[in-house]
């Protein structure tokens, strides 16, 4: 008889929304590698400012980094409001979303909240009212943003301060108004790429912010990531 040959596992995607070099996964990034090597999702990283979106049912999961760009209004730039479409799609058919930042601003977007530029860009470490400090802990974290949201109808609001929300979540989605992906070297990217005189922050403080804080962040940001990802396999 011929020898009938095991079928393949499918293995499923997940996509990654990337926007630009300089704003990576970083330490999402090692995360999301380690679970795939573990027999994961494969991780498909989509360059949004360069490339078409597939369809929103093309992974499992969808994680939206980071932007300089602005999701207010229509956007910023060209593709911001094929992206908002494209994760309201996405959210429709119950595919689970993370959105960081700017991330965060185009899932409110997507789900019927809206976005609105600071009155002074936040850039520093904050702290968090964290009404559930096992999905979102408190912090310190690092955030580096201008704009902020109003967040989606029916959302809950998981985490504020001053500077207005920072966490929601709306059923499987989560948004994170901060950074828990930086790193010491992306922060001095970020800095650089600022080309404000005289800046509308302290570089030098937010910086030695990473001496003090980095390591109970990335701590904290593991946790973060993996009660959102779940269970390997």
């Amino acid at each position: 008889m011929p020898r009938t040959l095991p079928c393949a596992l499918h293995v499923p995607d997940l996509l990654l929304l990337q926007h630009q070099d300089d704003v990576p996964p970083g330490l999402l990034g090692g995360v999301l590698a380690a679970r795939e090597a573990a027999g994961g999702p494969r991780v498909r990283t989509v360059r949004v400012d360069a490339e078409p979106l597939p369809s929103p049912t093309a992974g499992e999961r969808i994680v939206v980094l980071g932007s300089y760009a602005s999701a207010v209004g229509t956007g910023s730039q060209p593709w911001v409001a094929d992206e908002v479409l494209f994760l309201r799609r996405a959210a429709l058919a119950g595919v689970p979303i993370l959105g960081i930042c700017f991330g965060h601003q185009a899932l409110a977007a997507a789900l019927g909240g809206a976005v609105h530029r600071l009155d002074r860009p936040q850039v520093d470490w904050v702290t968090l009212a964290s009404a559930d400090p096992q999905a979102v802990p408190p912090g310190p974290w690092l955030a580096f943003h201008e704009d902020a949201v109003t967040p989606p109808p029916r959302a809950r609001v998981l985490a504020q301060d001053a500077g207005g929300v920072q966490a929601f979540a709306a059923g499987p989605h989560l948004g994170v108004q901060f950074h828990p992906e930086a790193t010491a070297e992306i922060l001095d990217g970020w800095i650089a790429a600022d080309r404000r005189d005289p800046r509308p922050y302290d570089p030098d403080r937010v910086r030695a912010g990473f001496a003090t804080h980095g390591p109970a962040a990335a701590r904290a940001a593991l946790r973060l990531f993996s009660r959102w990802l779940g269970p390997v396999g």
